[in-house]
């Protein structure tokens, strides 16, 4: 599981002067003449690592064209254009030399975190804590659902002071799973390292070992049960399998539970099998989970939405409306509910009034638009677990020089107008992440909440926690770890820029 360095910032309008003509008398002032995007994309420094990676042609410029082409990107695309810093390009942050030579990367990185809006929210957090700037090679590898790794998930909490992470979720057929790595291991040190020691060696070669930048063997100390284990894994290129599925029994009859972690278009084909299944077994009951699942494609949010609903409740009704900023708002337009994938694959429909959704603070994004979009044609979605991370944003990602930037561009609200969900949504049931049983067991926390409720249970009496469904509404019912990855895998991805 690779923790790629992402960046996060944006940008605003370019002026450039053009010649100005006159006859006779003073000479008439240069008019300021604005470039597009398009004009100074794929104008590259030379010193950018990764001018091959574009996904156009490119021509050698410099780092100052780079910038030029931020500053415009921004200007036209991003949702809060108004509130952009104004920036002096010339600054030595906007040219970062490390050992003698200049750094394009962090320098442009820089001026991208420094142009997002400095804007708080009425609780103080940043209002675009989201935006991002990737490589474009890290983000093809995202999207084609590969990482350099072992095919693990780790979350990290430290309650007592002292840092602890664990194994959160092993994907199939991977290295780890392979190694017999399981959920529930808590990893107490990499090639020597021990994770709870904060110094910056052994934190360093912690984090080389855990997201490894390379192909290369490390040697993982673990706990299971109280026994100390040692494995060796072979960090290398891991095809991530993002979803996973099997039917239930419940006190109701056949309860399906669908496992999916990410909406990328490597997990349509198992997504349309899981539906598919279940509609043939006929289960009257489904839980959706989601607590790994940080977004993605919106379009494959659609799909499986439309699949649960069905096309009495979703046929011709807006599953998002995209909403863009004043200057844009010619582009607002609604996302029609669908049955066709990303890759046009053809969901079934399951036609149900109810589902359990199960969530966390790792719920991000596109998952958010799931539940949202199911809520605004009436069907009702009780979530279980703790309060998602609230990110009603989404963007059109953008390659220049082999950078891809993600500067929020729009907020989704639902069919009814609902949206604003940026301090999350909470849980009906509050639920903590049990890492001591695999994800699928009927005894796992946030799993048996749903047979239980199934049962006719209260959220009281199947969480044992003192709040009922209706004192708990609007509460922020929060994980104490969240799962270890890049903050730009929080996504919420549109397919076209229309």
């Amino acid at each position: 599981m690779t923790l790629y360095l992402s960046f996060i910032s944006a940008s605003l309008l370019v002026l450039l002067t053009a010649c100005g003509g006159g006859g006779g008398g003073s000479p008439t002032p240069p008019v300021p003449v604005e470039k597009t995007s398009s004009q100074l994309a794929q104008i590259c420094a030379k010193e950018n690592p990764y001018i091959a990676d574009a996904t156009a042609k490119t021509t050698i410029g410099t780092v100052v064209d780079e910038k030029n082409w931020i500053k415009a990107y921004m200007n036209e695309r991003y949702l809060w254009y108004r509130d952009i810093p104004r920036l002096n390009a010339d600054d030595v942050r906007y040219n970062v030399t490390t050992n003698g030579s200049l750094n394009v990367v962090r320098s442009v990185a820089n001026y991208f975190y420094d142009s997002v809006t400095p804007l708080k929210t009425v609780t103080g957090t940043a209002v675009d804590k989201f935006s991002f700037l990737i490589d474009t090679a890290s983000w093809n590898g995202f999207v084609g659902s590969t990482d350099l790794g072992y095919g693990l998930m780790v979350k990290s909490s430290s309650a007592s002071g002292v840092r602890v992470v664990t194994v959160s979720y092993v994907y199939p057929g991977s290295p780890a799973m392979s190694s017999g790595i399981q959920r529930g291991d808590q990893i107490i040190s990499i090639d020597g390292a021990l994770a709870a020691d904060s110094s910056a060696p052994a934190s360093a070669l912690f984090a080389e070992g855990l997201s490894p930048t390379r192909v290369a063997s490390h040697t993982f100390v673990i706990s299971r049960a109280g026994v100390s284990l040692s494995k060796t894994l072979l960090a290398s290129v891991v095809s991530l399998q993002q979803a996973e599925y099997k039917v239930l029994t419940s006190s109701g009859g056949k309860l399906g539970y669908l496992l999916f972690n990410s909406h990328v278009p490597g997990a349509e084909n198992i997504l349309v099998q899981a539906m598919t299944s279940f509609k043939q077994q006929g289960v009257n009951d489904l839980v959706v989970d989601l607590r790994y699942n940080s977004g993605g494609y919106l379009s494959i949010a659609n799909a499986l939405a439309f699949s649960v609903a069905g096309s009495a409740r979703a046929q011709g009704q807006t599953f998002e409306m995209a909403r863009f900023s004043d200057k844009r708002s010619a582009e607002n337009y609604a996302m029609k509910f669908s049955n066709l994938g990303l890759g046009n694959q053809v969901y079934p429909s399951l036609n149900l009034a109810k589902i359990y959704v199960l969530v966390t603070g790792s719920t991000c994004s596109a998952s958010e638009s799931f539940i949202n979009g199911l809520r605004g044609v009436n069907v009702q979605v009780e979530l279980i677990g703790t309060t998602t991370c609230g990110k009603p944003y989404g963007f059109y990602p953008q390659d220049n020089c082999g950078l891809t930037y993600a500067a929020m561009e729009l907020e989704g609200v639902n069919a009814k107008g609902e949206g604003g969900y940026s301090d999350g949504m909470a849980p009906q049931c509050a639920a903590n992440d049990d890492l001591n049983h695999p994800l699928g067991d009927p005894a796992e926390g946030m799993l048996s909440v749903v047979l239980k409720r199934l049962q006719g249970l209260s959220c009281n009496q199947a969480t044992g926690v003192a709040l009922g469904a209706t004192s708990l509404a609007g509460m922020s019912w929060r994980d104490t770890s969240l799962v270890l990855r890049p903050e730009w895998q929080n996504n919420k991805v549109l397919q076209i820029s229309r």
